[in-house]
């Protein structure tokens, strides 16, 4: 289907260009939708626009399953992880091209956690970092400026998710053996929104042994933290 797909559109395009010159800038646009428009014109996540509707029942608080999750935010389209500590408070993934801070941030500075050596600084301990609801999570993210970067956005579920790992300590990379970063908090809020048969709610991927996703109402704050994202 992909394939007869890219023949309808290049076979469009075709017609397009023997029609002169007017026709360069549409030709362009189908080039783009047909996948043409350069390496890093797809990133990895979740397909289905905000909020999702699922027919699984889920209420605050609860886990969620797996399968359920992925299915319903369009399947997992990432690909495995090639993760490079930039020994800077970030971590590149190559492969899916996105660029991570590796610290969770400090709810009393809207920050990162300082990075110290290879080590992310230790949680203040007054739960400043889980001091967040998901809309704070989103704009403290889109407001911030670190490691050259401005272009910072809350990742979504399945972005989150490629970090995860089968096994301890269930998160790849320097983010599980750097201290006080996923690792260690073990969940970080999502962009994605929900609305259940029961109530609307945001999703929290979890880097732990048994539970993959939990739900929370949008409001919630105590209960999860925050890093953020760059495409490039």
């Amino acid at each position: 289907m992909k394939h007869l797909s890219a023949i309808l559109i290049f076979s469009i395009i075709s017609i397009l260009n023997c029609a002169g010159p007017k026709q360069d800038d549409l030709s362009g646009l189908l080039l783009l939708l047909a996948g043409g428009g350069g390496p890093n014109s797809f990133h990895c996540g979740q397909t289905v626009a905000n909020p999702v509707s699922v027919s699984f029942a889920v209420s605050n608080g609860n886990y969620v399953s797996e399968s359920n999750v992925l299915a319903a935010l369009g399947g997992d389209n990432c690909s495995a992880p090639n993760l490079t500590d930039n020994n800077n408070g970030t971590v590149t993934d190559s492969a899916n091209k996105f660029i991570w801070t590796l610290c969770v941030m400090d709810g009393n500075t809207n920050s990162p956690h300082d990075f110290i050596s290879s080590n992310c600084e230790a949680f203040n301990g007054d739960g400043s970092e889980a001091s967040y609801d998901q809309s704070d999570a989103s704009t403290v993210c889109s407001n911030l400026t670190f490691a050259g970067y401005s272009n910072w956005i809350l990742p979504d579920a399945i972005q989150l998710h490629s970090l995860r790992s089968a096994s301890s300590p269930y998160v790849l990379g320097a983010f599980g053996t750097a201290n006080n970063s996923l690792g260690a908090s073990q969940t970080a809020w999502s962009s994605t929104v929900i609305n259940g048969t029961v109530e609307t709610l945001g999703i929290t991927p979890l880097y732990e042994a048994t539970n993959v996703f939990r739900a929370w109402q949008p409001v919630t704050t105590g209960q999860t933290t925050v890093v953020c994202v760059v495409e490039y």
